[in-house]
């Protein structure tokens, strides 16, 4: 049996898109060189919770581990920008070959940030999770990523300039939650086949 209610969590997602959207308008003073730590932090708040709340065992729920889950993912959302410039870095030797220089920090900035939100995940829910699913997760958000610039080149700029913050969002979260999905689909049928081959 899966550990996520998937049936319920990918709704909640749509749910949370409309909360995401709605806030988009909040602004808070910025500390850092205008940088918007509320709207990514926000980011890891709604999918997180949107785990929390779809978790099939409700007794290994218990309220504070909840709390502190949301709040470490909503941490880890909002730093991942600043993480992703810091691992560019890595890049700046290719910083003249590469056409889209700032779309590589997005790219950088995706698969750190999923790499570490899957940590947490498993840290906190699925334990059985493996590093080759860790790979899988990285692997479909920053092809998410890809794929939302794409769209976003094509459409119309005063189209694309209101829903890129959303875009790129729903893309990322829909591409982890799905990899989560795969990965205990995966699971799930090994164990089986193991079960009835021990059975024989």
């Amino acid at each position: 049996m899966k550990s996520i209610r998937y049936s319920l969590h990918f709704p909640l997602l749509i749910v949370a898109m409309l909360v995401f959207w709605l806030a988009k308008g909040i602004s808070f003073p910025y500390w850092i060189a205008s940088f918007d730590f509320f709207h990514y932090g926000l980011a890891g708040l709604l999918h997180a919770t949107c785990i929390v709340v779809s978790l099939r065992d409700r007794k290994a729920n218990h309220p504070i581990i909840a709390f502190c889950f949301i709040t470490l993912a909503a941490i880890w959302s909002a730093v991942t920008p600043i993480l992703g410039l810091w691992g560019s870095v890595l890049w700046t030797p290719l910083v003249e070959i590469l056409p889209h220089s700032l779309m590589v920090l997005f790219l950088t900035g995706s698969a750190i940030g999923s790499a570490g939100y899957w940590m947490l995940v498993r840290l906190f829910w699925l334990k059985s999770l493996r590093l080759a699913d860790c790979l899988r997760t990285v692997a479909l958000c920053v092809a998410a990523t890809l794929l939302s610039n794409a769209v976003l080149e094509v459409l119309p700029q005063s189209i694309a300039d209101r829903i890129t913050s959303l875009m790129f969002t729903a893309a990322w979260w829909f591409a982890f939650s799905i990899s989560l999905y795969w990965s205990e689909m995966t699971q799930y049928p090994n164990k089986s086949a193991e079960a009835m081959a021990n059975v024989t």
